[in-house]
């Protein structure tokens, strides 16, 4: 077969067959069901979990069974979260010390490696990664509290009421998958390797560090704090950065050039929380930010955006956002493994060598005798 040369980045490139989610027509669903579907009829998160990995939304026993493996794999054991104390008094970005401490649960002796221990063990390690940074104590899961229940509560010490809960919910399925995003092709080609779910995650983690793909929630705010800072109106501000060549973060999207269809929740989300932890500022910040990307770049805001003052009035620090996109994701990053697996076909691309090509060693390259 001739190959076929395609774009940089594969823009536009349809390179995978997936009945686990689409971005066709702007539009997100999951296994044919549309966000918007989802999000108005509060389907919980571990309803997604299961739609993802079946591509069809559980019985109640069947969902009593899924989150009972789950939460009973949410505990770990003291030798290991002393391994985890250790690495995260490193000094390294959060998303490092997460990266290896997604590598090191593949080491444990009870790593089985299916998507309910899986998932359970990602909550509990990125949480406790986030406490062992801000000097707290690291909190046991609670085995009577929903997934979304064990977020809020690991996150902010405090049991949470029934519009934090549904706040933790949203947050967690508006991320749960993307089709075929950078962290998830990463850990499509590792699956086809033949490799564990734990290095396929490992590798999911890797390509999320990377600032053109995660990262963007983090930058968000500290773009708002130092806007705050400032002595500038907004205008001003975003003048003064798109003058010097900078990009505005939280803005556009490849795929999504009328609007991400995960903003419009999100941008509630912040609206109560900020209400609610009178933060206000943050929010009225943002619209400001948002009403003036619109009229200006004709850009929207994409699902970082509101995220970050989301994460900030959990009481959360800027440098360990992402950590929270990868608990959500992790839940379609294990569909994705799982659908590659069963293709039985390894990843391969070619490349087309661009560089000189019949070239000749001259006298004066050759290499000379150096002996006596």
């Amino acid at each position: 077969m001739k190959p076929i040369k395609v774009a940089n980045g594969l823009a536009n490139v349809i390179c995978a067959e997936t009945k686990i989610s689409s971005t066709k027509n702007e539009m997100l669903s999951y296994a044919g069901y549309g966000i918007d579907e989802l999000i108005e009829n509060n389907v919980s998160y571990e309803e997604v979990l299961f739609l993802l990995w079946h591509q069809r939304l559980p019985t109640p026993q069947e969902l009593k069974v899924q989150n009972e493996k789950i939460m009973a794999n949410t505990l770990l054991d003291e030798q290991y979260l002393n391994r985890l104390r250790t690495i995260s008094n490193t000094h390294q970005h959060p998303m490092s010390i997460l990266r290896t401490a997604i590598s090191m649960l593949g080491t444990q002796t009870d790593a089985t490696g299916t998507s309910e221990q899986v998932q359970g063990r990602m909550l509990t390690v990125t949480t406790a990664i986030i406490n062992d940074l801000r000097h707290r104590p690291v909190s046991t899961p609670l085995l009577n509290l929903s997934y979304a229940e064990n977020f809020y509560y690991l996150l902010t010490g405090q049991l949470p009421n029934a519009a934090q809960t549904k706040l933790a919910n949203r947050v967690l399925i508006l991320h749960a998958d993307h089709e075929l995003n950078a962290s998830t092709f990463t850990a499509r080609v590792v699956a086809s390797t033949g490799a564990d779910l734990y290095s396929c995650l490992t590798a999911a983690v890797c390509a999320l560090k990377g600032p053109l793909h995660g990262g963007a929630n983090e930058a968000v705010f500290n773009m708002l704090q130092d806007m705050d800072k400032q002595d500038l109106s907004v205008p001003d501000y975003l003048n003064r950065k798109l003058a010097k060549g900078e990009k505005i973060p939280g803005f556009g999207h490849r795929i999504y050039k009328h609007g991400d269809p995960r903003a419009k929740y999100l941008k509630v989300c912040a609206e109560e929380i900020t209400t609610a932890t009178d933060q206000t500022k943050w929010y009225t910040l943002s619209e400001e930010v948002r009403a003036f990307m619109a009229e200006n770049k004709h850009l929207q805001p994409n699902v970082d955006f509101y995220t970050a003052t989301i994460y900030h009035c959990m009481g959360l620090p800027a440098n360990v956002f992402t950590l929270l996109f990868a608990i959500s994701r992790t839940g379609g990053w294990l569909a994705h493994i799982h659908e590659q697996r069963d293709l039985h076909t390894l990843i391969r691309p070619s490349s087309e060598y661009t560089g000189p090509i019949n070239r000749t060693i001259s006298v004066s390259e050759a290499k000379t005798d150096q002996g006596a």
